[in-house]
């Protein structure tokens, strides 16, 4: 068993680099739009991989909606509204790249829709496990140092998906992985992260607090302002790099 698994896993290996490469030039606009994949030949030749493993990344690709085969045309790019954008390996790839701020945006737009309602939710109905889940991911904000940043996303991030698995809507808790995303993204841009943390560390215990005693309104709201602060300081960011659009 165990060598049947350590094989399978060989066999992964080349097709993961090959599909994760591919994946990289394509969000990072190396390769456009409607532009058509080389042919498999010298594909595979390029990457020094098999022509099995080239097709089954092909594969993997076309069903996160990068890519399209066509008849007579071969394998073409395809615009970025086909893409699975919340696909978990896409956010994973798109982390190593330099950040496309338009893409981080809609991120924060998305939060802005969805965690306030996510909070207005978990007040409602959060049973007495979920906001032990809560309260120990506010607790280790609270330990985590402002200068280690791994440190402090990781709490953070398990704050708001603490909230999402609260909301009990099945929709909102498949969010979470935008949320580690976003947050990443987040602190990775903005210089002055370590600020932003601690000044937004009484804003999470309101959140909690709010979603204990069991008052929606305010659990939303205090969210909205929450997530309003992260979208302000990356405004700054963007604009201050002059990629603001």
């Amino acid at each position: 068993m165990t060598r049947l698994s350590g094989n399978g896993q060989d066999r992964a290996r080349p097709r993961n680099h090959v599909t994760s490469t591919l994946a990289k030039r394509i969000l990072s606009g190396e390769l456009q739009p409607g532009q058509k994949l080389p042919a498999e030949s010298l594909l595979g030749e390029s990457l020094a991989v098999s022509r099995t493993a080239l097709r089954e990344s092909i594969r993997t690709l076309a069903g996160k909606g990068l890519i399209e085969s066509r008849t007579r045309t071969g394998t073409v790019v395809l615009p970025a509204e086909h893409w699975n954008q919340l696909d978990p390996e896409l956010l994973a790839w798109r982390e190593e790249l330099e950040p496309d701020f338009d893409f981080i945006r809609g991120l924060n737009e998305a939060r802005q829709v969805i965690e306030p309602a996510a909070a207005g939710l978990a007040a409602e109905r959060a049973t007495g496990q979920d906001l032990g889940r809560i309260e120990a991911a506010y607790d280790e904000m609270r330990r985590a140092s402002p200068s280690d940043i791994d440190a402090s996303v990781k709490a953070d991030e398990a704050f708001h998906l603490a909230v999402l698995t609260a909301s009990r809507n099945a929709v909102f808790m498949n969010f979470g992985s935008v949320i580690g995303s976003a947050l990443r993204h987040a602190f990775r841009l903005t210089t002055s992260a370590s600020e932003n943390y601690a000044a937004t560390l009484d804003m999470h215990g309101e959140v909690l607090e709010a979603i204990r005693m069991r008052r929606p309104e305010e659990a939303r709201r205090l969210m909205t302002g929450l997530i309003a602060v992260a979208s302000d300081d990356l405004s700054k960011v963007i604009a201050r790099r002059g990629k603001g659009r």
